[in-house]
């Protein structure tokens, strides 16, 4: 969650207390979901059991509609002047959760027994 925080805070150039309130709010959750679903899920590199896209409607609110899986995305100005979450509005959706306080939510990601892979950085093979 750290570089989608970095990205909320560097494309919305949020101040700390506006950031607070945005991790409270749950944005900060909605922006590493879609960050989440556009590299792993939409690519096939990852699979969830159902459970999850449970979960994450009853406790955070957050609806994946199947366009966000099956519709390219206009990413043109990702990380700079769009996040994940604008960049998938009207695909992944944040109706507000099940527990109506604020808070900062944990992340979704840290519910799943196997977490997904960690991203390593593979240098490109040359063949000689």
């Amino acid at each position: 969650m750290k570089y989608s925080k970095e990205r909320l805070q560097r494309v919305h150039d949020l101040a700390a207390d506006e950031l607070d309130d945005a991790i409270n709010d749950g944005h900060l959750v909605l922006e590493t979901v879609c960050l989440f679903v556009h590299a792993c899920i939409k690519h096939n590199q990852y699979k969830l059991p159902l459970s999850f896209w449970r979960v994450l409607h009853a406790e955070y609110g957050i609806i994946v509609y199947p366009t966000a899986l099956t519709e390219d995305i206009d990413i043109r100005g990702l990380s700079i002047d769009v996040t994940f979450t604008e960049a998938y509005h009207g695909h992944i959706m944040m109706y507000g959760g099940a527990r109506g306080i604020k808070y900062p939510p944990r992340c979704p990601i840290e519910l799943m027994r196997e977490p997904p892979p960690a991203y390593q950085k593979e240098t490109p093979k040359i063949e000689s």
